[in-house]
């Protein structure tokens, strides 16, 4: 979800590039998604998350045009309560164009392949990387949730 807010919000001025404060005004006041204070959190979780990058200028670090917005609403308590896992999927998902549902499905069917001897979010991890995406910043959150 948070990889299309981000690309919703740019979208809908038709950039690639916005200034951080252009970008939480668009969220909070050209889409009325959130208060102020609440796209300020967006953006800090989307940079948290590697799906921004830049100081003042910021840009989205993947393909807008990849990402799909079919009458997009996205929800704050759920965008900023999303889990490691979540995140996965959610890039599994945009990678192979696929809905979340066949993912978690894909991800299921890994975990049974190994016994069930990995969680479930590691289990995400392997699908991601043989999807050919890059797991790289996602490895310590997991380690963190599995040996938690």
């Amino acid at each position: 979800m948070m990889r299309k807010v981000i690309a919703a919000a740019f979208k809908s001025k038709g950039k690639r590039k916005m200034k951080r404060s252009e970008l939480i005004y668009t969220m909070s006041f050209d889409l009325n998604w959130f208060t102020h204070e609440g796209s300020k959190k967006v953006v800090e979780e989307a940079e948290k998350e590697g799906l921004l990058k830049g100081d003042e200028e910021l840009q989205p670090t993947f393909d807008l045009d990849d990402v799909e917005l079919d009458n997009f609403k996205p929800d704050l308590s759920v965008l900023l309560s999303r889990s490691v896992t979540d995140r996965i999927v959610e890039e599994i998902a945009t990678k192979l164009k696929k809905d979340s549902r066949e993912v978690f499905s894909m991800v299921n069917k890994k975990q049974e392949e190994l016994g069930g001897l990995v969680s479930f979010s590691v289990a995400a991890l392997i699908v991601a990387k043989e999807a050919g995406i890059d797991i790289s910043s996602y490895i310590e959150e997991v380690e963190k949730e599995v040996f938690q």
